[in-house]
Order: structure tokens, then sequence, then C-alpha cells
């Protein structure tokens, strides 16, 4: 080797060192610079222009108000501004208790948290383009965070970063923060008319996001017409509920529910209990129920909290407790059917005849929360609400099962809850501390999220390496070498 070609080597050696993480096709790509001149990422939204940067062709912005609501109120528009507003870094994450892994090493590594910081005035979206041009019309993805419906954020999991999706797949990536625990889901109906929708504004948040991504997605190259909601366990659960609200309709198109599928909302009977005792735990009078508004919100959480335990107890004595352990652990905290925002339990004929035209695609992960045999939480409502799809005429159902098992802390995880989200996101590498980032992994990150792509453009998953992915009961196992099985 001449002493030029050791140069070159060496050249090269150190540059690919030098390396970040971003994933492009199986590469792996430097970091670029970051184009950060307001100028050249400036769009106009209906309330007003927003300005971002652009990372290596994807433009991004961060943090743009969808709405803004009163505690325990309905969401409505967001105040108009006239300048052009900075929309670099994420917005405040609605405020939630303590995470239960911050204490565990080995999950805190793994997962490699960001809760952002917190605040009541959360609406927020985040948006991740190739192109921002109206006449672009590219598939709009609108992801769901999970943590139940009671924590969690749009930003907590490196993960969930649209970059690769919107660069590598030509789709637009939305994420979004909404009202959690107290703050979306406490039932104050039973103390008047102005309280009617306290028990679901969580969810009227995100249909508020769903418009907003109807009336301004545009601008950012996306199509209207053609929306993906997707979510992961507590999102896989909103997805659900989505599809049986009547104010989504029209507003998204397809829908993929990652281990999160769920049958039964709460009761207004206990709903109704849960805020009452939770405004008797803080002392406050019916005749004073508008002092709610200014309680301290981690005195409201605890409070709330307390009541959640109280008639959980309530109604196991009732025999009423749901029969499924996923459904028991979102007791009280969770949507209430109210028969107005949301009519029917997500399971029923009605709730099915909302979403009738709406392809699916539903799934689990092999293990979920117990890595030494196969998911008995998930997987059941999972194949019940693909059955019960299928059997209600609905548009087509893709079934999955996520089996790859990390190599990660020496494979303890198995193929464990979350692990499938930066394979959809392409973010393998990007998420190393929870995938490993070796090259098969990468590979298989492409191949799934070239079929959420596909799907989000077409509504028929498919991607090259991958076997012919059928409806139900067909079912894909994803694996370095995928297969196809069927249901019985």
């Amino acid at each position: 080797m001449t002493l030029k070609s050791v140069s070159v080597f060496l050249a090269i050696s150190l540059l690919a060192a030098a390396c970040g993480q971003n994933v492009r096709r199986g590469s792996t790509e430097c970091l670029s610079a970051l184009e950060t001149s307001s100028k050249a990422s400036t769009v106009s939204t209906q309330s007003g222009p927003v300005c971002g940067y652009i990372d290596n062709g994807v433009f991004i912005y961060k943090g743009i108000p969808y709405g803004q609501a009163e505690r325990f109120m309905p969401p409505t528009d967001p105040e108009p501004w006239k300048e052009v507003r900075a929309s670099r870094a994420y917005g405040p994450v609605s405020p939630h208790g303590e995470r239960r892994g911050w204490r565990d090493d080995n999950q805190a590594f793994a997962m490699h948290w960001d809760d952002g910081y917190p605040g009541e005035d959360c609406l927020r979206v985040n948006v991740w383009t190739s192109a921002i041009k109206a006449d672009a019309k590219m598939p709009v993805m609108v992801w769901l965070h999970g943590g139940g419906f009671s924590e969690g954020s749009s930003q907590e999991q490196a993960g969930y970063d649209g970059t690769n999706l919107a660069r590598n797949h030509g789709v637009v990536v939305v994420s979004l923060n909404h009202r959690l625990n107290a703050l979306g889901f406490l039932d104050l109906s039973a103390y008047g008319a102005k309280y009617a929708f306290s028990g679901n504004v969580g969810m009227m948040d995100i249909v508020k996001a769903l418009e907003w991504v109807k009336a301004n997605i545009s601008a950012f190259g996306g199509d209207p017409s053609n929306v993906t909601i997707f979510g992961q366990s507590g999102g896989g659960g909103k997805v659900s509920t989505v599809m049986a609200m009547p104010s989504a309709q029209g507003l998204y198109h397809k829908a993929i529910v990652q281990s999160g599928s769920i049958t039964t909302l709460m009761n207004p009977k206990y709903s109704r209990r849960i805020g009452a005792a939770t405004v008797a735990h803080l002392g406050i009078s019916p005749a004073k129920i508008d002092e709610m508004a200014a309680v301290p919100y981690e005195k409201l959480l605890a409070a709330y909290r307390e009541a959640v335990q109280q008639v959980a107890a309530e109604a196991r004595e009732d025999g009423a407790m749901p029969e499924n352990f996923l459904d028991m652990i979102l007791f009280g905290q969770c949507p209430v059917v109210d028969g107005e925002v949301i009519p029917f339990q997500p399971a029923t004929p009605e709730a099915l005849a909302l979403s009738k035209d709406v392809p699916a695609i539903i799934g689990t992960v092999l293990n979920e929360f117990t890595p030494d045999q196969e998911d008995p939480i998930f997987r059941p409502l999972a194949l019940k609400q693909a059955a019960d799809r299928t059997a209600a005429g609905c548009a087509p159902v893709y079934l999955y099962r996520f089996d790859w098992a990390t190599p990660v802390l020496d494979g303890v995880m198995g193929s464990t809850h979350c692990l499938e989200i930066p394979f959809v996101f392409d973010n393998v590498l990007l998420h190393r501390t929870f995938t490993g980032g070796a090259d098969d992994a990468v590979q298989l990150g492409h191949r799934i999220s070239s079929a959420w792509a596909a799907f989000a453009k077409t509504g028929t998953p498919a991607a090259e390496g991958l076997p012919e992915w059928t409806p139900y009961p067909a079912n894909m196992n994803f694996n370095i070498e995928s297969t196809i099985n069927n249901i019985n």
C-alpha cells in the first residue's frame, strides 16, 4: 500500500468514525450541517407562520400549537399570531406522575427516556417532511404516543423521531401532545353542562389535532385526504378509540394499532364516581366545583389516583370490573362512553360501523412484558379486534406479530413491549440502546418501515424482502426472516 493510499484509508476511517447515527438505506451517513434560516423553512398555517430547521433534506417543525384549552374544557383553536413563530424545539408535555422506569437502571438505559418539561398548555404538534410544497401530496402518518392515557409524550422515546421515516419513505410524519390523566379524563359531568365532556377532553384534543392536520398539512407537503393514524400501547388504544368517535370521521383514512387493541372504555356510572371521589378528596363542595380549575396539579393527581383506587374496589365488589387484564389496568384512567363524544364501546357493531371503510394493521410483539413466554395481555385483544372488524365486513385488516428479540442487556428483554417502534420509524440505529443496532436489525427496520409507509400510501403493506402480506386470517411474523402463517 502506497503512502498516498494509506493516507486516503486513514482519512476515510476517521471520517467514518466521526459519522452520526442517521440511517439511509443501510449506509451510515455523516451528520451534516443544519439549515436554520427562518426564511428557508417558513410555512404559513391558518393560525400564523412558523419556521423550523432543515436536517439533510428533511424540514422539521416542533411545538406548533394546534389548540388551546382551559382545564377540563374542550379544546378550541389556538390564538392566531402574525410574526413568524419559531418552532424548532418540542413544546410542553402534559404533566404526569413519576415514570415507573425512571428508577430501573436497565429500563432507563434501554428506553433512554426524554420526558421534556411539563405544562398544561400542551396542545402541540411536530412535523417532519421532505418538501414544503402544497402540490407534493405525500401520505400523512399521525403518531399517537404510548403511556396509557395517563403518561408519555410525543418525544419520550428516540424511536419516535420522524426524520428517517420522512426522508427514506416519502411520507409526512406528525406527532402530538395532548392532555393526560386527570387533566384529560376526569369525569366531572355530574356537576353540570359546563363539565359535560371533561371525561373525554384528552381524546377531543386528538381530534382537534387531526382537524389541524386537515386544515394545514398541505402546506407541509402532505395530502389531507390520505391520513394514517398509528400508535403503540396507549397510542394504539387511542387509535382504537378514535375509530369509535363520530367527530373523527373523515379526518383519517387508515389506522395502525400496535399492542394497543382495547375493547372496553369507562362506564359513566363509575367514571362519575371517580369524579365525585376526587372532588371529595380535595375537600371541594359541589357548589364550588369551579375551584377545581385552580387546584395545583400535583394535588389534583394525588386525589385522582386515590379516587381511582377507591372506585376500582367498589367496582370489584359490584362484580363490574373488566374481565381482561388490560382493561383492568386502564380502569378509571381512560376515556368514557358518554353517549356523545364516544357513543359506543369500541368493539360494538355501532362503533365498528363508524370506521368500516378504514383499512387497518393490527398486531403485537411476541413477549410484551413476559420475556419467557408469548404475550398473554395484548395478543388476545388484537386477535379479537382483527376478527371483529373482519366479521363486520370492514376494510381489510393486516395482522402481525413482531418476533425479533433484542440482544441488548444479554437478551433479557426478549421481544418486549415497544421494541417494534424504532423499526417502524426506521430508527434502529438511532435507538440502538434498545435494539443494539446490528446490521441485520437495521435491514429489518428498513423492511418494516417500508411496509408501514406503503400502507399509508396505498392501504396495502408491502416491502421488498417481506413475503406477500395478505389480510386476516393471515399473520405476518416479523423477524430477520419474516414469514406468513394463518390464524385458526
